[in-house]
């Protein structure tokens, strides 16, 4: 009966999670990828993918300057020339990111 006992399933469900306890401690500590790594992972892939898209962005967008700027787009020129000159009497220039 003692035996029984012994083999419960109270007594087999306290043993499994001492293991499994132990065992993520373990690999918390010694193992090659631990919870930390897998936020590090995270953390410098979504950088990676925001640098990526900054830089995507930048290109077309010196592109799209560069081609204006060969086939002497009229609309390009005028913003160029309102760039770099004062604005008029009651004009108002706003500036978008």
């Amino acid at each position: 009966m003692k035996l029984m006992q012994f083999f419960g399933s109270k007594i087999l469900l306290k043993i499994f999670f001492v293991f499994l306890l132990s065992y993520l401690i373990y690999h918390t500590f010694n193992g090659k990828y631990n919870i930390q790594n897998y936020l590090i992972n995270n953390f410098e892939l979504k950088l990676f993918q925001d640098f990526h898209y900054n830089l995507k962005q930048k290109s077309l967008a010196v592109d799209m300057d560069l081609k204006a700027l060969y086939y002497e787009g009229e609309d390009f020129i005028e913003e160029l020339s309102k760039q770099y000159s004062e604005p008029k009497d009651g004009e108002i220039i706003l500036k978008l990111d």
